[in-house]
């Protein structure tokens, strides 16, 4: 072959995992008629195997393997004592935020990229979807994390690019909006591997995750993150032609189910139908509940559309009365979101 020899200074320059370096030297090795040497443990596979090598390479192999896993269970320990102490150990830090050049482990407010988070918070306190946000920051040429990253030096790499310049995503909003780190909390060790051999990482239950809170300046405050988050459990689509938010999106709701209307546009009309319409919200036998026994039917009750267009005025001034006791009672004392169109109500 092209290999016939291959020559390192001991044992443990060849291999730390004891089952493979095995395998190469006892069985693939002298296979393929390839002459092996390890120098400072004096071995060398053309003059033949000794009784003694036969019991000294094997448990040679299996100490490497025992101080790789000793190393790891150090490592592992270190970085679990400095999490524990709010320091940050990840290579790369979330957007809108550097580490300090006195202490790498200390993170600070990034002034430019600070400013853009603010912003996104902002506009979706004001009632535009993720996608009108990340539209909106397409439009004002304004990096995304990726290429502000890239920008500023850092090597970082992503497997999720899919253009020649990666651009705002309605996903990375998302991330950016229920990342905690922005209320000042640190967040770590959501992510491990089995042992250190298993490269492959899997989530850790979030009872194991290590998070310190008030661990740094924060660049949004705890109402308008909460607020966000509640926010972010409405149903806020927009329609294709449409920028803003619909007004009763997320709020309007019948049935005994619960079940949220979404926005349909008729032909002659503006209808609000049913999210539960595909499947049921009163039974056959007249309980809404289905406890009495009966089937449910494949399609809601008539009653649970409702014609916008052809609805008095005073519908709305219910519904959007509705939808601004909801955010007062979201804001409670402390209202960040504009109310000022609501007051006539």
């Amino acid at each position: 072959g092209i290999v016939d020899c291959v020559v390192v200074k001991d044992l443990s320059r060849f291999g730390r995992e004891y089952i493979d370096s095995g395998k190469y030297i006892e069985r693939l090795f002298p296979a393929l008629g390839v002459r092996f040497i390890a120098i400072n443990d004096n071995y060398d596979s053309l003059k033949g195997k000794n009784q003694a090598d036969e019991i000294i390479i094997p448990f040679k192999n299996l100490i490497n393997d025992a101080y790789c896993r000793d190393i790891s269970i150090k490592i592992r320990s270190n970085l679990e004592i400095k999490r524990k102490k709010g320091e940050c150990v990840t290579p790369f830090v979330a957007f809108g935020y550097r580490k300090t050049k006195t202490d790498k482990h200390k993170l600070e407010i990034d002034p430019s990229a600070g400013s853009v988070v603010q912003d996104i918070f902002k506009m979706k306190l004001r009632g535009m979807s993720q996608d009108a946000i990340a539209n909106r920051l397409n439009e004002l040429g304004i990096l995304s994390p990726f290429e502000y990253k890239i920008s500023s030096g850092s090597h970082y790499e992503t497997g999720f690019r899919q253009k020649e310049q990666a651009l705002w995503s309605s996903v990375t909003v998302r991330r950016i909006l229920e990342n905690e780190v922005y209320i000042g909390n640190l967040v770590q060790g959501k992510r491990t591997t089995p042992n250190h051999k298993v490269k492959q990482t899997y989530v850790k239950p979030e009872d194991d995750w290590i998070r310190i809170e008030k661990n740094h300046e924060p660049l949004v405050s705890d109402r308008d993150f909460e607020i966000v988050q509640r926010l972010l459990g409405m149903d806020t689509r927009t329609s294709p032609d449409q920028k803003q938010v619909y007004l009763l999106s997320g709020i309007a709701a019948m049935c005994q189910l619960w079940a949220f209307f979404t926005k349909r546009n008729g032909a002659s009309a503006k209808m609000l139908r049913c999210s539960n319409q595909w499947r049921s919200c009163v039974s056959k036998s007249g309980d809404p509940t289905g406890t009495a026994g009966g089937e449910y039917p494949w399609a809601c009750s008539s009653v649970c559309s409702v014609n916008v267009g052809k609805r008095k005025e005073s519908i709305f001034q219910q519904a959007m009365r509705l939808q601004r006791d909801q955010y007062r009672r979201i804001a409670k004392t402390e209202p960040t979101v504009d109310l000022g169109k609501y007051e006539t109500l």
